[in-house]
């Protein structure tokens, strides 16, 4: 048993990475990414570009890099994030794209668990760890995990860095979890707007190193940007402004429950998103600033990231991976609050099963759009659970 302890995390690890590398093998060989809709094709297209020198922003260069590996599925006419995420791609641009997509997929394994790990680890009392299994088997038949590993997307990246961002300002390493918070902006549809609605909680909290921290990595990104591509800039918001307003109203956010309700009429679309998103701001704030001194910061990242997920422009199912972070700290709420076991430990899994029935429907409607309701019954809970003045419940 002592040597378990001692040495169990050693022999534990590549049990893991053999396990995730074979199940990564199992997933890519199942897909057709050659004829169907890939997005971590595009992904290594961008790295694969600029290692041999050339733009993810040309659509002459972009088009023929899909012919050139025989993908006939071309979903944009260019890359869609900033020039310096292209720059982090560039290893897995220089290794051939069957290898490199078995390696991404196995490590979005290793970055969900990791993640998973350390919110778990964020409770100093070791019950917690009584619901890694839950949570897990949650996580597993999530739709938007499923989504991720076999799109390839970089959503897990993306959960992992904000597990660490909780993890670093509970142990009060601001400056740190500010600078990893700045690096999100790289996928800005959602990354820009977690950190525009942080910032507000960190100046009420005069958390000044996390600003600092901010600024400097967001400062990098942006210099190293501009000194690999100087036109980066307007060139990545050319296409981003084109793929918004063809994609607006598409998906599952409160724009895209507009859109259903509206029949897709813009002014409906409008009107109904913007005044959903103002009073989920409001609720929002209200809760932020009312519980100022007892919201931890794992709380907070739980509400902004809910919040985002219902009010971006621009999102998609696979992006609700990020859920998995206020789940877990709602299902922790709950067991602090007295809660018996069996029905905290159920609630992944009863959002995972509302997935499913909402998935019918979205069939049904040919659409993606009422996914938005996962967000919103999380929302809600977060709002009910994390108000202070709420009475412990039993």
């Amino acid at each position: 048993m002592a040597f378990l302890k001692k040495y169990g995390l050693l022999i534990l690890i590549p049990i893991l990475v053999l396990l995730a590398a074979l199940l990564a093998f199992r997933i890519v060989g199942s897909m057709d990414y050659h004829h169907n809709d890939n997005d971590f094709f595009t992904f290594w297209l961008a790295g694969h570009l600029v290692s041999q020198g050339g733009s993810p922003y040309d659509t002459t260069q972009w088009v023929n890099g899909y012919h050139l590996f025989d993908i006939g599925f071309i979903p944009n006419p260019a890359f869609l994030y900033p020039y310096p995420l292209a720059l982090l791609l560039v290893p897995l641009g220089l290794l051939p794209f069957h290898g490199a997509y078995v390696l991404w997929v196995a490590l979005i394994q290793l970055m969900i668990l990791a993640s998973l790990v350390v919110l778990l680890f964020l409770e100093e009392d070791p019950r917690a760890r009584l619901f890694f299994i839950p949570l897990l088997a949650g996580t597993v038949l999530f739709r938007p995990t499923i989504l991720t590993l076999t799109q390839g997307q970089v959503s897990g990246l993306f959960l992992l860095g904000l597990a660490w961002i909780a993890f670093l300002w509970q142990k009060g390493k601001w400056f740190w979890g500010g600078l990893l918070l700045g690096l999100l902006a790289l996928k800005p549809n959602l990354g820009v707007l977690v950190i525009g609605l942080l910032l507000i909680w960190l100046l009420r909290q005069k958390r000044w190193k996390a600003i600092y921290g901010i600024l400097v990595s967001g400062t990098f990104i942006l210099i190293a940007g501009l000194v690999a591509s100087p036109e980066w800039i307007s060139q990545y918001w050319h296409i981003g402004n084109a793929k918004l307003s063809n994609t607006f109203g598409g998906s599952p956010t409160v724009w895209g429950l507009g859109a259903l309700i509206s029949h897709n009429q813009p002014t409906g679309t409008l009107l109904f998103g913007g005044l959903a998103a103002l009073f989920i701001l409001i609720g929002f704030l209200w809760t932020v600033f009312r519980s100022q001194a007892g919201l931890r910061p794992v709380s907070v990242l739980a509400l902004v990231v809910t919040v985002t997920l219902l009010i971006a422009p621009y999102t998609w199912t696979y992006d609700q991976l990020l859920l998995i972070l206020p789940i877990t700290t709602l299902t922790l709420a709950m067991h602090q609050m007295g809660f018996r076991f069996p029905l905290t430990a159920v609630l992944f899994l009863g959002l995972d099963l509302l997935a499913l029935v909402l998935l019918y429907f979205d069939t049904v409607l040919q659409v993606e759009i009422l996914n938005a309701v996962i967000p919103a019954v999380i929302l809600g809970q977060c709002f009910w659970y994390f108000n202070p003045r709420m009475p412990a419940t039993t």
